[in-house]
């Protein structure tokens, strides 16, 4: 198993396609969870927690609470960069963090950040990671720490406007 633990991690590329431009013509809001997804399954093989390691297991990662924030917009043919960082991990749960930037001018276009938790699927309960996986979350996390980007955590909100 792989472990390299460069802060943050930043291998995922990935290229907005024309079937996913909306009507305001550019890529809908749906696409850059795809754009994440893809970079957190790259993450995820690094820790052998990939498909491979659910087929083989039957033991997988369930998305429980997600957060999006969308800076700029992305449009067709566009190529994508993903950074991300573990944020937090413990028995049974990982918390991440990715920012996706346009690579032509590396322009933050989106954030996001997840809890993840470790499933039985045949149980559907939530298990523990096994040994080698529990290590190398760990390393990561221990390698991540402090570096976490200043908008996590953040809540959904109406800012309160004030008269003038």
């Amino acid at each position: 198993m792989s472990a390299r633990l460069e802060v943050p991690f930043t291998r995922y590329q990935g290229v907005v396609k024309p079937e996913w431009i909306d009507l305001n013509g550019h890529m809908n809001l749906a696409y850059y969870i795809v754009l994440f997804d893809e970079a957190f399954d790259l993450l995820l093989a690094e820790w052998d927690l990939d498909w491979e390691y659910t087929k083989r297991t039957g033991l997988g990662l369930f998305a429980v609470e997600a957060h999006t924030l969308y800076e700029q917009e992305l449009l067709e043919g566009e190529t994508v960069r993903v950074h991300s960082w573990v944020i937090e991990m413990d028995a049974k749960r990982l918390h991440v963090a990715h920012e996706m930037y346009r690579a032509s001018d590396m322009q933050r276009a989106a954030c996001s950040e997840s809890m993840n938790l470790h499933v039985d699927l045949n149980t559907r309960k939530v298990t523990p990671w096994p040994e080698a996986q529990r290590r190398a979350l760990e390393a990561a996390a221990m390698a991540h720490r402090g570096a976490a980007p200043d908008w996590v955590g953040r809540r959904v909100s109406m800012r309160r406007q004030t008269a003038t």
